[in-house]
């Protein structure tokens, strides 16, 4: 039921297909390690720089709103001009901020070199573009999956190991350990990787850009800064006004220009289905995070008292499911079709996160389980739906329609921690402690806090169940002319 492949020794190199793939699949390796190594560190550097934690929120706010600018706006450009060239450009930049970052001076400076990290969003679009359009489609899914595979990895090294340096060494020398790997990988990248066969130049849409960067930023620091400055407060709701207005007149552009930001060819129900379910993905990703932080380093009897570097290796079997089953899951790809692994992928994260909502307290290790079987449901459906929207654009279009995937992968992963963070806080219980003959009260979450958390990830997956089940199947008989179109 898979792509006729005669003839396919013809048009692809898969040798070269074999080596490029372990080096487009470190773009994500790299990238999780450097974002994933921070997050042990936030309270040192707010702690060295003097801020607020509401200061230190936008460590990662001023990354997310550039990087989501960046995924869409670096996708299309690819497509125009090249989408090697946008990437050894991007690790570039991203070489020199993550290098500068580890030397800043200031807040201020440091929030700079942040911003110049979020371009780093902007290689995965570029990296699976390329794996798309220059493997030949029976790799293609292995490809992806070893991609998928890299983002489980970068976070196995990075929690324990960015803890561990940020404990020992400060938090300025996880960054200094990223700089060598990043210039190696632009050096890589500009040595082994061709450039793309599809080109479409095309006039460049400065209006559509700059309504879509109003519509995203806008959108992103009223999600991001909702918890600091409250929901109803006048900041957040003007600046979701902002978005919408924004977001409207956008819509607007892109339906009457002639060449728009966003393709209107590569706006199908394949690429609709992807989107929103990538979108809830991430969410849970970012949410069960969250959660588990909070609950494994909560004291007794409101969590499991762990330190934070326990924390992060705590975490890795989860990470190690995703490493084993993001490879296989693609080699599957072409026998089970897309839709039946992405609903399989629905099916054990729902049963994973419920198991986990009703047995949160009955032991590490037993809540450990549950969860990698909803890791491994986020697996199946990353691969599944990264490969049923790649193989449903033109590949001159499968930069900007990967920047979109991104744009929503990135919206689930701010909204995550925003609406989980407020359930953790709102439902949440006095804790007592007799401390040398003080009393000692503090608010901590409630043991219902968690399960809701995982309850809402929950309906996300079985809503996600509608827009997969309207997609079309592209690696089955009927999908071939599908995927046929795409290529021509």
């Amino acid at each position: 039921m898979g792509l006729d492949i005669s003839g396919i020794g013809e048009r692809y190199d898969v040798r070269y297909a074999w080596r490029a793939a372990p080096i487009l699949g470190s773009v994500a390796l790299v990238v999780m390690y450097t974002e994933a190594m921070l997050l042990p560190s936030l309270p040192k550097i707010q702690e060295e720089f003097n801020v607020t934690p509401a200061d230190a929120s936008w460590i990662l706010t001023v990354y997310l709103v550039v990087g989501t600018i960046s995924a869409a706006l670096f996708g299309s450009l690819g497509d125009m001009f090249g989408k090697k060239r946008m990437l050894v450009l991007v690790l570039s930049i991203y070489s020199v901020a993550v290098t500068f970052t580890g030397y800043a001076p200031s807040f201020p400076l440091l929030l700079l070199a942040r911003g110049l990290q979020g371009l780093g969003m902007a290689m995965f679009p570029l990296a699976f573009s390329l794996i798309r359009e220059e493997f030949p489609p029976e790799m293609v899914p292995t490809a992806q999956g070893i991609v998928s595979a890299m983002f489980g990895a970068g976070i196995i090294v990075a929690l324990p190991l960015g803890a561990y340096l940020s404990q020992s060494f400060g938090w300025r020398a996880t960054y200094h350990t990223v700089t060598p790997f990043a210039v190696l990988l632009t050096v890589l990248i500009a040595t082994y990787i061709r450039e793309s066969r599809y080109k479409t130049p095309r006039p460049v849409d400065y209006v559509g850009i700059g309504l879509f960067a109003l519509t995203a930023s806008s959108f992103l620091v009223a999600v991001s800064e909702a918890p600091t400055w409250g929901w109803t407060s006048g900041q957040t709701l003007a600046f979701f006004a902002l978005a919408a207005a924004a977001g409207a007149a956008l819509a607007a552009q892109e339906a009457i220009s002639e060449h728009p930001f966003i393709p209107r060819d590569v706006l199908n129900r394949n690429v609709a289905a992807a989107t929103i379910a990538i979108f809830m993905v991430a969410y849970a990703f970012q949410m069960s995070a969250q959660n588990l932080s909070y609950l494994f380093e909560m004291p007794p009897p409101y969590g499991y008292g762990l330190d934070i570097l326990s924390t992060g290796l705590h975490m890795t079997p989860m990470a190690v499911v995703q490493i084993v089953g993001a490879p296989i899951a693609g080699r599957l790809l072409w026998r089970v079709g897309a839709k039946r692994m992405s609903v399989a992928g629905v099916v054990l994260a729902v049963l994973g996160f419920q198991l986990a909502s009703a047995y949160a307290y009955s032991g590490v290790w037993t809540l450990i389980g549950y969860l990698s079987i909803a890791y491994l449901g986020l697996a199946l459906l990353n691969v599944s739906l990264i490969n049923l929207l790649t193989f449903s654009v033109p590949r001159n279009r499968l930069g900007a329609a990967t920047g979109l995937n991104t744009v929503f992968r990135n919206f689930g992963s701010a909204i995550a921690p925003a609406v989980a963070g407020t359930v953790l806080t709102t439902f949440s219980t006095i804790a007592y402690y007799s401390l040398g003959g003080f009393q000692a009260y503090f608010s901590v979450p409630s043991t219902s806090a968690y399960s809701i958390n995982f309850d809402i990830a929950t309906a996300m997956f079985i809503l996600a169940l509608v827009p997969i089940a309207i997609a079309r199947e592209v690696f089955t008989r009927e999908g071939r002319a599908a995927a046929a179109a795409a290529e021509a």
